[in-house]
Parts: structure tokens; C-alpha cells; sequence
């Protein structure tokens, strides 16, 4: 078994961040731990130097609300909450769409919503959705609390802007009009169970026969989850046609940058954006 430098378990967010105010780095912060304990297990991370502190005990660090044309997503909440959520079902279902395809049953019941923006993995399902819905995200220190777009948290693979003494409570997202069109697609390794090789997303709003405000969003094509601002330049005020479908598709594949492993090589993952995006639109045209 592992022994961990400390363990913590606050009953508050005013404790919480008292604790990483102290410790910082040495803490880890965990949820469901989906991530977190395979890590250790896997001596990703030295357990002896290493703190954990769970948010588990913390009231309002989990659940869904809706005020002022604003939903707020508690960190803690989960995979399986984001599904079966009446708020999200009626003003945001692709983020129950996508939930849907994490994992499994048993790790959606335990895999957080702040767990899958704080890994920071590029491959991260849920932040997909969250790149279209131009989510916030809220970070508490003792000293502040401030707000992040997502499309800014991320630096690299597993790092982002949050801060030492930082604690991630939740996600806002503004209510998207009832006639937003939301598109997303996950290509695995496996029918089940896969960390995904490529995930696209499309959103749009139809406004006399063209496209506006769009937004595409890339997972596992570069080193961070990605708006596809390029693609959306092509899309932003044009028809949709197939011609600027194809337009789209090609830009798609420009702006990706990503890597070979041993889940899918580049060029592989590159057409595969180039085609998702072409899908994704195509269903729009469809209807």
C-alpha cells in the first residue's frame, strides 16, 4: 500500500485553500482520483513526497444551479451527475452527450468535472464541450478568487495557469440560445473504454443562411485541448455548402499539430480531424 506525505480532508473551501496556502505543490488535490492514484500506482508520482487533499467533504463543490442566464458547475461534480442532471439535459446536452463516452460506468461514477480540466490532458473528454460552450473557470486562493476562459487554462500536457494555493470550485457557462447547434465526435483505440485518439467538436448558430459564432474545438491534436480558430475563420458567416465544408476540413488538418504514439501516428490523427470536422458539418447540412 501507499503511504502518502499527508492527507487532508477539508469540510470547507476557506480549509481547503488554507491547506494549499501552506503546502502548495506538495498537495495533491483529488476528487474521484481517477487520475491522480493511477499516477502513483504507476510511480508517476512519489507518494512519500506527496500530500493529498480530497474535496470530497466540501458542501457545494458538487451540483449543478442556474441563475441569471448562467449555469454553475461544481468542481467535484461528476461524470455520471453531468448525465443524469435536468439542468444540463435541458440547456446544455452535449455536455451530457459527452460525458456519456468517458470510460466506463464505474469511472464516470468517480471522475470529476474539475479532475478532467485539471489534468490538463489533451485528450481530456470534457473539456471539449466546455472549449465550445466558451466556459469559465472559477480559481479560489485565500487571497482572491478569479475567473479563467478555458481556452486560456491550459499550458502544456498536465500544466496549466492554476497557481500552487489555487483551488478549482467550479465552471460557468453562459445558457446557449435554444437554437445553438452543437456537433462532437470520438475516435478510440476501442469501442469501449478508450482514451481517445481524436475528439472534434462543432458549434454554430444558423442566422439567415449562414453560420455565426462558431467555435471548433480539437482534443489529442496538439500539446492542449484547442479552439480551431483557424477552421472557425473559414466557417464564421459562410453558407454551408460542401464547398465550405472542404474549406473547413482543410483548415482543420493545418491547424492541428499532432503527435505519433502508440494510440494513433500523426498523419493518421490529422486526416481523422480533417474528416471529423467534415462529418460534424455535414450533419448540419443534412439537418
Amino acid at each position: 500500500m501507499k503511504k502518502f506525505a499527508s492527507y487532508h480532508a477539508p469540510e470547507t473551501v476557506e480549509e481547503a485553500v488554507a491547506i494549499l496556502a501552506m503546502a502548495g505543490a506538495a498537495t495533491r488535490v483529488i476528487a474521484g482520483g481517477t487520475d491522480v492514484m493511477v499516477r502513483v500506482k504507476r510511480g508517476l508520482i512519489p507518494s512519500d513526497e506527496t500530500g493529498l487533499m480530497s474535496v470530497h467533504r466540501i458542501a457545494g463543490m458538487a451540483g449543478v444551479a442556474v441563475d441569471g442566464g448562467v449555469m454553475t458547475i461544481g468542481a467535484a461534480t461528476t461524470a455520471t451527475d453531468l448525465i443524469r442532471d435536468p439542468l444540463v439535459a435541458e440547456h446544455v446536452p452535449i455536455l451530457a452527450t459527452v460525458a456519456d463516452r468517458v470510460a466506463s460506468a464505474q469511472i464516470r461514477n468517480m471522475a470529476t468535472i474539475g479532475g478532467n480540466l485539471a489534468n490538463a490532458s489533451p485528450a481530456g473528454d470534457l473539456i471539449n464541450p466546455l472549449l465550445l460552450l466558451d466556459a469559465s473557470l472559477v480559481l479560489r486562493s485565500r487571497a482572491t478568487e478569479r475567473q479563467v476562459p478555458v481556452d486560456e487554462f491550459f499550458t502544456g500536457p498536465g500544466e496549466t495557469v492554476r497557481a500552487p494555493d489555487e483551488l478549482l470550485t467550479a465552471v460557468r457557462v453562459a445558457l446557449p440560445p435554444p437554437e445553438r447547434v452543437f456537433r462532437f465526435r470520438k475516435a478510440g483505440t476501442r469501442p469501449a473504454m478508450e482514451c481517445s485518439v481524436v475528439t472534434v467538436g462543432v458549434a454554430f448558430t444558423p442566422a439567415g443562411g449562414a453560420l455565426t459564432d462558431v467555435r471548433v474545438a480539437f482534443g489529442s491534436l496538439a500539446p492542449v485541448p484547442l479552439r480551431g480558430r483557424e477552421t472557425e475563420a473559414v466557417l464564421e458567416g459562410a453558407a454551408l455548402t460542401p464547398e465550405a465544408v472542404e474549406r473547413a476540413a482543410a483548415a482543420a488538418a493545418a491547424e492541428v499539430s499532432p503527435i505519433s504514439d502508440v494510440r494513433g501516428g500523426a498523419a493518421y490523427r490529422r486526416a481523422l480531424a480533417a474528416e471529423f470536422t467534415r462529418r460534424l458539418l455535414t450533419e448540419g447540412l443534412d439537418g
